[in-house]
């Protein structure tokens, strides 16, 4: 059947052709014990395939009969068929979707069909085997938050890249990657860091031996179990989900950009200034606090039955998981607790320090001395143990930290193989690196802690106070360990007593405790944020103190909650009365390091822009149209500018709860009571600007989603894709999940989402009447507000003429001239873009109409 297709029909010997190039295919993974490289065709591939003009009517045209061909609509089947009649297609029999389309259990959202379903149509020789193996091609499953699938052998997975990078215990660890459009594992509500080049990689741990499902099940309860508390622990490595793909099991994690501490120290020099050494001890003392989680932050506080005492017994470097802070330290980073295969919780109504389970044999060398087994007859032989024994486990971690933070990683490396010698010479095995033998802590042990006292240089001072105060006083005990939470404040009390000691500000040092993303303008990765706000001065004094070495601070993006409402403010500052399109030869780019983008009403205009700063993201002024209908032109006022830097300084205040205004917020007042609509620009173009639009989404969905209440809706000109909320992190998170391809046709994308309310211009909306009440009266439709984010490299296309017809309608339907107004917010330099902008924004003739069009800065990013 295909080779007749082939033949005689130009359409389809073009689909085959298509489906089987490498501009459709992608290579996901499946296949026996899940290691083999299958193609499949992504979903969005097809669909812009499928979405070229007049595509689904030649193919029908093509494999229906001129009998059949009434019956079957291109539309019906492009909105609920598109894979399977790929599937038939390929399989030579694209004739059945005459009958497909019938059936509403025969839709894509069925697919796959691992079993026949009713409605599969019979026929001799049978085609459900042949059409149950080639949907394969078209059916990836996308990979999604809390997961717990189960994958037949033959399914296909959306993992474009697997690559070992270890084993722990029974599992295999491979760095994976997600192919674009199937990942949706990072949960909504809940902010885990991610950098952008890393938003779609991730860890599999794969489970495969014997035990693998024993083993499997454990891990993933036990991360499971630490969702209890709600908002995950910013110090605990992020559960995605799990699934079965055949004889293998697997476990979704946290990617670490800078693998374990074993690494971290093997790579890095130690700190050589007390700034650099106080920000490495603030932030590896967040395992602790990971540790409290584990230990009794879990469960219903108001049941006692639900209350879990846990212990992780299998903390050592290589399972705390590094991730990069800043660009500036390599000491700003967060540490993670991760590997919680052996962690075992159990109810208890007890204290965390009573006996709490029997020892699951987890790390020998860091391991506590109360789950040493020394002879072999002892062996097997059940031990009960406390959460103490993780005590016991970070405070030998601590130790080899605190000896690296001062030699650096030879002397670890020497301090374990003393360790080694010195078990050996009291009779132990030899190549073991404990740190105790007999119940008691090893000379060496003391030794080098002894010698780390003795030093005097200012830089070691905290690690002194570490060891001191910590790791011999609290941690290393046979007995009375302290719990987690009370060695966490302890530590935070040495952090600030040190802080406080050598004038280094405590703000700074606070840094992204709270699972916050941030990024770095001009760089390409997310950096950690102060959690409570410092100020300019604070920051430049300290600045002044470290030199050259400036302070990590960036605003957190996407937000981790909305819940603070923007205020109003009074303080604006005038902006030149018209501002024209600057191209690189006007100016010099870093002398006109601006990025001005304009949040307009009807009637009036605020505009926010980023003033010059090393931090800031080069770009330069540029004009902006927004269509408004009045019945005389009136002079337009002189407007305020508010910064970027400026807005998002607001933001981060509003968000840590602390009094402050909104530059210029006196001109939002006509903001409310409109909807807002938001248009990505997401052709191939610009995508080198995506860090860039969702900075200017950030700030201004967060600026407007209280002003309207049906939620602010964003659009993308290369998908019919639209997300509606009153969360601006949820709208920052679309950008990054679509794609950026081909070339938008800006007028006809504008004329799909505009038709709805273009065709509700000048009516009304009866609102249903309350009982006992009277009936309300009617309510008008809601004016619009439409921002439009682009380069302006469109296909050949007549938005001017569709800007036109808008207004023609307007006044036909008299409507207010705040009723519509459209921002075209410009990214990019490109001199025909400018020209192609200017022309919307002043050669539309609409003055001559009796319109007026009312113009203002734009956002250029360079």
């Amino acid at each position: 059947m295909v080779e007749s297709y082939l033949q005689h029909d130009d359409t389809l010997q073009a689909f085959h052709k298509w489906r089987l190039s490498s501009a459709a295919l992608l290579l996901g993974t499946g296949g026996p014990h899940f290691e083999a490289k299958c193609q499949f065709i992504p979903s969005s591939t097809l669909e812009e395939y499928f979405g070229r003009p007049h595509q689904v009517e030649n193919l029908l045209k093509a494999v229906l009969n001129d009998e059949q061909r009434p019956a079957v609509d291109a539309n019906y089947v492009r909105s609920h068929y598109l894979r399977t009649f790929a599937t038939l297609l390929s399989i030579g029999e694209g004739h059945m979707i005459h009958h497909f389309q019938k059936y509403q259990s025969l839709r894509d959202e069925k697919l796959p069909h691992n079993t026949r379903p009713d409605d599969f149509p019979f026929t001799s020789p049978d085609k459900f085997e042949i059409f149950a193996d080639a949907q394969r091609q078209f059916c990836a499953s996308a990979l999604e938050y809390s997961m717990n699938s189960r994958y037949k052998e033959k399914d296909i997975l959306p993992i474009i890249s697997k690559e070992k990078i270890g084993e722990g215990g029974s599992g295999i660890i491979y760095k994976i990657v997600v192919a674009e459009g199937y990942n949706s594992l990072r949960p909504h509500r809940q902010a885990i860091p991610f950098h952008p080049e890393h938003k779609n990689t991730f860890v599999l741990k794969t489970y495969r031996t014997e035990g693998a499902e024993e083993n499997y099940k454990a891990e993933r309860d036990a991360y499971m179990k630490l969702r209890w508390t709600g908002k995950p622990s910013p110090h605990i490595i992020a559960y995605y989900g799990g699934f079965i793909h055949g004889n293998s099991y697997n476990i979704i994690l946290e990617y670490a950009d800078r693998g374990t501490l074993e690494s971290f120290m093997r790579t890095t020099d130690p700190p050589s200034t007390v700034e650099d050494t106080l920000l490495f001890w603030n932030r590896i003392f967040g395992i602790i606090d990971g540790l409290i989680n584990i230990h009794g932050r879990i469960g219903a506080a108001s049941s006692a039955s639900q209350f879990l005492n846990g212990c992780h017994q299998d903390i050592k470097p290589a399972n705390i998981f590094v991730f990069t802070g800043t660009e500036n330290s390599p000491y700003d980073c967060q540490f993670k607790i991760g590997d919680l295969g052996l962690t075992h919780f159990r109810p208890s109504n007890s204290g965390p320090n009573d006996p709490l389970d029997l020892d699951v044999f987890g790390t020998r060398a860091y391991g506590a001395p109360e789950t040493l087994r020394s002879y072999p007859e002892t062996e097997a032989a059940p031990l009960q143990i406390t959460s103490a024994v993780d005590i016991w486990s970070i405070g030998c971690v601590l130790s080899e930290a605190a000896v690296w933070a001062h030699y650096g990683w030879r002397k670890v490396d020497e301090y374990r193989r003393q360790r080694s010698v010195e078990i050996k010479d009291k009779g132990g095995e030899e190549g073991e690196h404990l740190f105790h033998y007999g119940g008691s802590l090893l000379d060496t042990v003391d030794n080098i802690h002894e010698e780390i006292q003795r030093k005097s240089e200012t830089k070691s001072h905290m690690t002194r106070s570490v060891l001191d105060r910590l790791v011999v006083s609290d941690m290393l005990l046979h007995e009375d360990r302290p719990q987690a939470k009370f060695l966490f404040d302890k530590s935070k009390r040495l952090i600030n007593q040190a802080a406080k000691q050598f004038g280094v500000p405590t703000d700074w040092l606070a840094g992204n405790t709270n699972g916050e993303l941030v990024e770095t303008n001009g760089a390409s990765h997310l950096q950690s944020v102060p959690s409570r706000g410092v100020t300019k001065a604070t920051i430049e004094r300290y600045k002044g103190s470290r030199g050259e070495r400036g302070l990590p601070l960036k605003e957190p993006y996407p937000p981790d909650n909305d819940s603070a409402p923007p205020s109003p403010s009074s303080e604006s500052q005038p902006s030149p009365r018209t501002q024209h399109h600057k191209s690189a030869s006007q100016g010099s780019r870093r002398d006109s390091n601006h990025a001005i983008v304009t949040s307009q009403p009807g009637g009036q205009a605020s505009h926010i822009g980023s003033s010059p700063s090393p931090r800031s993201v080069g770009a330069k002024t540029d004009k902006l149209s927004a269509v408004q209908h009045v019945q005389q032109p009136q002079e337009e006022l002189e407007r305020p500018v508010l910064t970027l830097d400026q807005g998002h300084e607001w933001k981060k205040k509003k968000k840590n709860h602390e009094y402050t205004e909104l530059p210029g917020a006196e001109n939002l007042t006509t903001l409310n009571k409109r909807d807002h609509i938001f248009l990505i620009d997401n052709s191939a173009t610009m995508k080198q600007y995506s860090k860039d639009i969702a900075n200017v989404v950030s700030l201004l969905a967060y600026m407007l989603k209280d002003l309207d209440k049906d939620g602010l809706d964003i659009y993308f000109t290369q998908s019919l894709k639209m997300v509606n909320s009153d969360k601006s992190k949820k709208l920052v998170t679309s950008i990054y999940q679509e794609p950026f391809r081909g070339v938008t046709n800006m007028g006809g994308r504008l004329k799909q989402i505009m038709k709805e309310h273009i065709e509700k211009f000048g009516t009304s909306i009866q609102p249903p009447k309350l009982p006992f009440r009277s009936q309300p009266p009617p309510i008008s439709q809601r004016p619009l507000s439409f921002y439009v984010l682009t380069d302006a490299k469109w296909q050949p296309t007549d938005v001017g003429g569709f800007i036109k017809n808008i207004v023609h309608t307007m006044k036909e339907k008299n409507c207010a001239k705040e009723h519509v107004a459209i921002q075209f917010i410009r990214f990019g330099d490109d001199q025909a873009s400018i020209d192609k902008l200017d022309e919307l924004d002043s050669g539309l003739g609409l003055k001559a109409m009796g319109m007026y069009v009312a113009s203002g800065p734009a956002c250029t990013f360079e």
